[in-house]
């Protein structure tokens, strides 16, 4: 009879917690999607049953926790491919909310049922009936944040990386799991605990999860101050360029009228023609309404000649016509041109140049990167969008993944091609309505 109660207890209340522990994990850690409802499904019932294994260890429950969190993250990292520091906040942030409605559905029921916890447990029916409003309050929270799309990271800013987050918030999130440990303890000793001890458990546990959430945001906020102050840079860089070049303008006006009294053509036609080369380099990259583009040009080619790479640009649109914003379209065709760079430079320069494509059709925007060197293999195709994947060393292997990220995010498509055939080739197509053209978001 106690086996089968034991199943009971196992499918009907830890198999569910499981799964909303998985889900809201998940969910938290921004990488919730709705088509792995199964993938979700079996990451519950295999962690189930691992933890109701750990919990059959004859070791004190402060351990078993700490043994149980490490091998959920573990897990979640493997299994989801889920950066530690998302999975690590989501987790953290889950265990909290799990305690605060276990404190408020423990109290409530054992005020009302005049019994003690411990005499509870011993009824597994009866622990049943109590545990499950909990499971309820944690589901209808699942359903809020789902509905209301809340996020602890903003997707905006989704080049915030995990080594952006210093040591000192590992800590932090650590010292909440121990204190979620000191409280579970506490609800496990089984006795009355008074009001106040519990108010004050449940205060902190709501004080850490909205501190959790000021912190995210905060790094959130660096990160878009460093994209923006990125932005200001290669604009003033390109403006200094220019202004330079028409600083020179008189110096180089007096020296062909030199040449030109001297009659020394040959001399003449050489300096015209390294003039015609300069003034050339910065007419390719100059986008007439889209100053920030062309300063990111400007910046990427300059950065590409000292590696002797060539930027070939056949520029069609100015992209100004997308509804979103120029640092945005800067972050996207930047990451683009730089893991070409960085596949050149590491396979030994099979090729010397990048082709940049931009192009406006009726419907669509279309932008293109290729370098017909090096391939891309098939299985590294189906990760190379992954946060965390690189096959560069010492690279932290987002760049890709924030292009794939923003080209979501604005309602585009990314595709791949790489073969022997036509090289590698990003294409991304971004939608805009017909006869229309807005001004770029710069904010």
């Amino acid at each position: 009879m106690r086996c089968i109660l034991d199943f009971v207890i196992f499918i009907f209340y830890s198999v569910p917690e499981m799964l909303l522990i998985v889900l809201l994990s998940v969910f938290l850690a921004g990488r919730y999607e709705q088509q792995q409802a199964i993938k979700y499904f079996i990451a519950a019932l295999f962690l189930a049953c691992v933890f109701e294994g750990i919990q059959g260890l004859s070791l004190a429950e402060s351990i078993r926790l700490i043994i149980q969190l490490l091998v959920f993250l573990l897990f979640m990292i493997l299994f989801f491919r889920i950066p530690i520091i998302r999975i690590l906040t989501g987790t953290v942030i889950t265990l909290l909310l799990l305690q605060a409605t276990e404190i408020i559905t423990i109290k409530v029921f054992t005020t009302f049922a005049h019994k003690d916890l411990l005499d509870i447990k011993k009824d597994s029916l009866l622990w049943l009936f109590m545990i499950w409003p909990n499971l309820l309050i944690l589901s209808l929270t699942f359903w809020l944040l789902y509905r209301k799309k809340f996020s602890i990271f903003k997707e905006d800013h989704p080049t915030a990386r995990p080594q952006s987050y210093s040591i000192g918030s590992y800590l932090f999130f650590t010292f909440l799991y121990i204190f979620s440990i000191i409280g579970a303890e506490f609800l496990a000793k089984g006795s009355k605990q008074s009001g106040i001890q519990l108010a004050f458990l449940l205060g902190f546990e709501i004080f850490s999860i909205l501190l959790v959430r000021e912190i995210i945001t905060s790094k959130a906020r660096e990160t878009e101050l460093s994209i923006h102050k990125q932005y200001i840079a290669d604009i003033t860089s390109l403006f200094t360029t220019i202004r330079a070049q028409r600083h020179d303008f008189a110096n180089h006006i007096q020296v062909l009228y030199i040449f030109a009294k001297q009659k020394n053509h040959e001399r003449l036609l050489a300096y015209i023609e390294e003039l015609v080369e300069q003034v050339k380099e910065i007419n390719e990259v100059l986008v007439s309404d889209n100053p920030g583009l062309s300063a990111l040009l400007q910046a990427k080619a300059c950065q590409f000649k000292e590696k002797d790479i060539a930027l070939n640009l056949q520029l069609f649109s100015s992209l100004t016509e997308l509804d979103m914003r120029a640092t945005e379209v800067n972050q996207i065709i930047g990451n683009l041109l730089d893991n070409a760079a960085d596949a050149i430079e590491l396979a030994g320069y099979p090729t010397q140049e990048i082709h940049l494509r931009t192009n406006r059709q009726e419907s669509n925007t279309c932008i293109k990167v290729t370098n017909i060197r090096p391939v891309i293999s098939a299985d590294m195709q189906k990760k190379i969008f992954e946060y965390g994947f690189s096959t560069k060393p010492h690279h932290t292997g987002v760049g890709l993944a924030i292009v794939h990220s923003l080209v979501k995010k604005n309602g585009g498509t990314l595709s791949l091609i790489s073969n022997e055939e036509h090289g590698t080739e990003f294409t991304i197509t971004f939608p805009i309505k017909e006869g229309t053209k807005r001004e770029q978001k710069t904010s």
